[in-house]
């Protein structure tokens, strides 16, 4: 077992470079349904609310589910160093047309993309990221840890950014702002290709897979446990895409007094206070795992996604007792305050800071090994097709909801209970297939 505590230089490229990627998508995350719902005169595009959720949720299904093409060319044909600069050079270039995107057509043009950029960009990074561990190396889930940690700075970064940049330069200017930090990311990953491995040299188009080892019957087992887990994980991400992906921030926007000391917070700073949470509570929870981890009780990753989904139903309940209190919405009207949305986002963030780590390890524990990088495919595409429900259930919210959020509610809470009560098996086969991949891996004898 490798015992090294200093991180590879690589990690620290990597989780750099990823700041900067995280910062342009959630720059235009974050704003996409503020500029397509704002007034002509107050520099948006004026289209309604129910339009401009749908727009959200259709770039939001686009991004997440293109990887799924990406992550084959990058594995089959180009290799992934080459995806994640193409990938970087084609997201830089959607921002740079944002700056014309008063033209529908440039506009379309600019979101494909972002999105097309993001198909080759993200799936790579994880894959790189642990091409630089091996199997046994004591050091990868703590450098896992600092690859999120990048993460939710870029997306933090942006909520403060775009908000900052809306109010000053308009949204046009804020929309493309983000293609100058993908430029400095993709230069501080080509600088430091050296600390990467890398396939820059291949001579072959081609990556040979070099497991040609049929599935065992534990491996399938295990299959079918983790597809299950990903309808769970799908209840989770569809709250998440309901804070995220535009019906939050549009009941921000549009219904919330958010005037501090006569001055108006910018609506996306909200969406910042999502990653701080995650920053400040993921201590805190790898703190209590050790101390569980000490006295033997440290809990499976199917446990703590089970608490996850928990937490997200909790959250949305709130949700809806927001709605119940607000006595329904109406243009103009701003029944909330802002502060009353905290309690909400918090929550969610807490979740998110238990599932996601967890169920990237689920993957890398339970898919087979020569379909882990498609998993992780999947495992994004998840949020891009519940991405495109959460905008259809935001936009039934916009005329009844108290009804849709208690329904969207009852839903998690029914999907929790049923899986603390078939985790049990999960687990097991999940020990089972671990069991199997490392004598697989050579760390058994």
């Amino acid at each position: 077992m490798t015992t090294k505590t200093k991180q590879p230089k690589g990690m620290y490229i990597l989780a750099f470079t990823e700041i900067f990627e995280r910062f342009s998508y959630y720059t235009l995350s974050f704003l996409l349904v503020l500029y397509a719902s704002a007034p002509l005169y107050g520099g948006g595009l004026g289209w309604s609310n129910e339009k401009a959720l749908g727009l959200v949720g259709i770039y939001t299904m686009t991004a997440y589910t293109l990887p799924i093409l990406g992550s084959f060319i990058a594995d089959r044909f180009i290799g992934k160093g080459k995806s994640v600069i193409l990938g970087g050079c084609i997201i830089i270039l959607g921002h740079f047309f944002m700056l014309f995107s008063k033209n529908e057509s440039i506009f379309y043009l600019a979101l494909f993309c972002v999105a097309l950029g993001t198909s080759f960009f993200k799936p790579c990074m994880p894959s790189l990221l642990g091409d630089l561990y091996k199997a046994n190396d004591t050091r990868r889930e703590s450098g896992f840890s600092w690859y999120y940690f990048g993460i939710n700075i870029g997306a933090m970064i942006a909520g403060v950014s775009s908000g900052l940049l809306t109010q000053k330069f308009g949204y046009q200017v804020a929309l493309s702002s983000a293609g100058v930090g993908m430029v400095i990311g993709m230069v501080v990953f080509i600088l430091g290709k050296k600390h990467l491995v890398l396939e820059f040299d291949r001579k072959s188009k081609k990556v040979v897979d070099p497991n040609k080892k049929p599935i065992s019957k534990v491996q399938m087992k295990a299959l079918y446990s983790l597809i299950i887990a990903f309808v769970f994980f799908a209840l989770w991400t569809t709250v998440y895409n309901i804070a995220i992906s535009g019906t939050l921030t549009l009941y921000i926007e549009k219904f919330t007094n958010k005037t501090v000391f006569n001055v108006d917070i910018p609506t996306t700073f909200f969406m910042s206070l999502e990653s701080l949470t995650i920053i400040l509570f993921t201590p805190i929870i790898t703190f209590v795992l050790t101390k569980l981890a000490t006295k033997n009780k440290y809990p499976h990753f199917f446990t703590q996604m089970n608490l996850a989904v928990f937490i997200a139903a909790a959250s949305v309940f709130y949700f809806t007792y927001l709605a119940h209190i607000g006595h329904g919405i109406e243009e103009g009207v701003k029944p909330f305050q802002y502060y009353q949305f905290i309690l909400f986002i918090v929550l969610l963030s807490i979740s998110e800071t238990i599932i996601s780590p967890v169920m990237m390890s689920a993957i890398s524990i339970m898919a087979p090994l020569k379909y882990k990088s498609l998993f992780q495919a999947f495992y994004l595409a998840t949020f891009g097709l519940t991405g495109l429900l959460a905008a259809k259930i935001g936009a039934l919210s916009l005329k009844s909801p108290f009804e849709t959020f208690l329904i969207v509610s009852i839903v998690i809470l029914v999907g929790a209970i049923v899986y603390y009560f078939v985790k049990p098996k999960m687990i097991k086969t999940a020990n089972e297939a671990a069991k199997e991949q490392l004598k697989q891996q050579g760390s058994l004898k």
